[in-house]
């Protein structure tokens, strides 16, 4: 089992990024998770995860609460190293990188993979400008028209119309939906090949979920997106595939049952477990 400790060790290198430098356009990327397994402390709460995320695609990871889910899109940029107790084993690989390798520090794989989470989480002390940009500053990026950077990515997030005259307001004036999509502005800043999104829309009224689906199926075209939803409505209208997590009972670790194309997953299941629970037999 390969442990946190000895992944946080290889950072203290300076090796050379095998993706260039963040702030560059660049074409989005395959994701591909092979035996992924995940424990906090001795509780394993992930079993032997394969699951491949196409480029330009948009992958939904659906199931009931507790399967593990969140866990595995925190594995994805190495998010979960950040709790003390966890562990795991198993492989990440973007482009043909392993991200827990040698070749990649930490600070990389989170340019390089994204991540939105389910409640907005702006930087209340910065303007709406300079919540954009803080993903460059604080990786020490510099770009040559940040202006310029500013309106695209609030027009990607579809945010540019409602912003773009109080750019230097406070990012917290903004609404829940607003706030979500400059958190969305805010990561597409450091060009991702890899957007990781957790339930963005679950604490959303359904205009606003609306607006941000519709960004989703938008960003699609330029960024390769994972999606944790408990909608599963909304998994059929902005996903291409599916994969769907279940646990074998309580205590059990979490595992995936069934992954494919979206259609296949909701309309011609190949286990029943998938038809009970995407028609809401179960979980």
């Amino acid at each position: 089992m390969t442990t946190i400790d000895r992944l946080q060790a290889r950072d203290t290198g300076d090796p050379s990024p095998p993706f260039g430098e963040p702030g560059v356009g660049t074409e989005p990327s395959s994701l591909l998770a092979t035996n992924v397994s995940a424990w906090f402390g001795n509780n394993k709460v992930l079993e032997r995860v394969s699951l491949s995320m196409e480029p330009g695609k948009v992958t939904a990871l659906i199931g009931p609460s507790g399967c593990g889910k969140s866990t595995f899109l925190r594995i994805l940029n190495r998010m979960h190293e950040l709790i003390p107790s966890a562990a795991l084993a198993g492989s990440v690989v973007l482009d043909g990188v392993d991200v827990y390798g040698p070749e990649l520090r930490v600070t990389e794989t989170r340019l390089r993979i994204g991540m939105v989470f389910q409640r907005a989480n702006p930087f209340p002390s910065m303007t709406i400008a300079q919540n954009v940009l803080s993903g460059l500053r604080l990786s020490g990026t510099k770009v040559a028209n940040p202006d310029a950077l500013v309106q695209e990515c609030l027009e990607r997030a579809g945010l540019w119309r409602e912003t773009r005259n109080r750019l230097n307001e406070s990012g917290a004036a903004l609404s829940g939906g607003q706030l979500q999509r400059l958190c969305i502005a805010r990561a597409l800043a450091v060009r991702p090949r890899v957007l990781l999104m957790d339930e963005p829309c679950s604490a959303l009224d359904p205009i606003s979920t609306s607006v941000i689906e519709d960004t989703i199926r938008e960003l699609c075209t330029d960024v390769t997106i994972v999606v944790v939803t408990h909608n599963m409505q909304q998994a059929q209208r902005v996903s291409h595939n599916c994969a769907l997590f279940l646990v074998d009972g309580e205590g059990m670790p979490g595992h995936i049952v069934e992954t494919g194309p979206t259609d296949q997953v909701f309309n011609d299941p190949v286990d029943p477990r998938t038809s009970d629970y995407v028609h809401g037999r179960f979980g």
